[in-house]
């Protein structure tokens, strides 16, 4: 299951990858990148550009993190639990 929050957050890089993030006034430090996937195209109407991570914070909680190329900024897309 999952919650959708699609949040503005802070990201922290380090070698161009995610290596913590804050939400909501907390930070989560990653532990491990699952998957990377970009979106890119003309295929809606706003012409998205992003690049998603999905990512592991200590403590085992899975996160859906987007870079939007366009406006350049990161967003918390989507917590697993």
């Amino acid at each position: 299951m999952t919650k959708r929050f699609d949040e503005e957050v802070r990201v922290e890089r380090d070698a161009g990858m995610p290596a913590a993030f804050e939400w909501r006034g907390t930070r989560y430090e990653i532990a491990d990148v699952i998957g990377k996937w970009r979106i890119e195209g003309r295929w809606w109407s706003d012409g998205r550009d992003r690049e998603y991570w999905r990512v592991e914070a200590r403590g085992g909680a899975v996160w859906d993190l987007y870079f939007d190329r366009q406006k350049d900024r990161w967003h918390m897309e989507r917590l697993w639990d």
